[in-house]
């Protein structure tokens, strides 16, 4: 007869064995995160990115789309006291201001973090970190212009009357203006100078567009033969067969698509997470999926691309604080006095 002791003693045994069976699963479910960043061409070049670091982590990372940058913040305000968001993408500028909000977002662990030391200089806060970058350029139909541009300056040449498409304050956080004002011989952050360059460039300018769609589907249709843009509206404009240059000639004032580290309680997860971006390889060929320019000083941007980025000399990445401090005066006197 078997000791009732050791029966209970026995199922005991089973039990527990079976529940690290069943909760073993459990934690390799735990490890996950979620990652919020633009939908269609952002998420489809993240998809690979992201399936390379879970075959090298185990790591499983989930996309969520945001519509915008905006929308993105919003969004992880409201889910502040409970994040379900681990990593954001967004634009320099927006989280220049959101990161102040030290309660949602982490900064980022740079003794953790060893792809950081290889990064170009200016891509990186001790918030925020570039992952890929582009500049402000010049793309025009070669077919409608005969003569190639070759500086900012060019584009206020009365040949252009009617011809141009040209970001509003908005998008791209007044690059435009800023772009503008030292063609004119001031500086990125002489606001006069620039409303007055903008002044004077307005009898060429079709449309002050406010999305890269609007402006990409006039320069393709024909009702511009220029479009003030980053090089990767060119690509797409090339793949649909139409004849485009670019260039990006002095001030190339730089932008950059950043990550974020969420305060969410995967704060390590995250940090590995955006460590594999940065790496030489992983950096290029996400970049290069996106056409856009790698940030790791050692990765190299695609040979389509290449020839489009400014010399490292021509570059100019402004302060996104500064900007933030005056986007919305800069936004209010552009409608007044620009738009109207």
């Amino acid at each position: 007869m078997t000791n009732p002791t050791f029966r209970l003693l026995r199922s005991a045994f089973a039990a527990a064995a079976l529940g690290l069976v069943i909760s073993a699963p459990a934690q390799a479910q735990e490890k996950s995160i979620n990652v919020m960043m633009w939908g269609s061409t952002w998420q489809t070049a993240l998809q690979q990115s992201s399936a390379d670091f879970t075959k090298k982590t185990g790591i499983k990372v989930n996309l969520v789309t945001q519509a915008s940058s905006g929308e993105g913040l919003v969004k992880l305000q409201t889910m502040k006291a409970k994040p379900t968001i681990d990593v954001w993408f967004t634009t320099a500028s927006v989280a220049e201001r959101a990161v102040t909000d030290d309660a949602l977002f982490a900064p980022l662990p740079a003794a953790r973090m060893s792809n950081l030391g290889e990064l170009a200089k200016g891509t990186a806060t001790d918030r925020y970190v570039g992952i890929y970058g582009y500049p402000v350029s010049i793309i025009y139909r070669t077919d409608l212009v005969q003569q190639p541009i070759k500086t900012w300056s060019d584009l206020w040449q009365p040949r252009f009357a009617g011809k141009l498409a040209v970001p509003a304050m908005g998008v791209y956080q007044g690059r435009a203006l800023m772009i503008a004002a030292m063609s004119g011989g001031g500086s990125a952050t002489d606001a006069d100078k620039g409303f007055e360059m903008l002044g004077k460039l307005k009898p060429n300018v079709v449309m002050f567009y406010g999305t890269d769609t609007q402006a990409r589907q006039a320069l393709a249709q024909g009702e511009v033969s220029v479009l003030v843009g980053p090089p990767s509206q060119a690509k797409r404009m090339a793949d649909a067969g139409r004849p485009v240059a670019v260039v990006s000639p002095k001030p190339a004032i730089m932008n950059f698509d950043v990550a974020t580290i969420v305060r969410s309680g995967k704060e390590d997860l995250a940090a590995q997470y955006i460590n594999f971006l940065l790496e030489r390889e992983a950096n290029q060929a996400l970049a290069g999926n996106l056409n856009m320019s790698p940030v790791n000083k050692n990765a190299k941007p695609s040979d389509y691309l290449a020839p489009m980025l400014p010399k490292p000399e021509d570059a100019f990445i402004p302060s996104e604080e500064f900007v933030n401090q005056h986007i919305a005066a800069w936004t209010e006197r552009f409608n007044r006095d620009i738009v109207k």
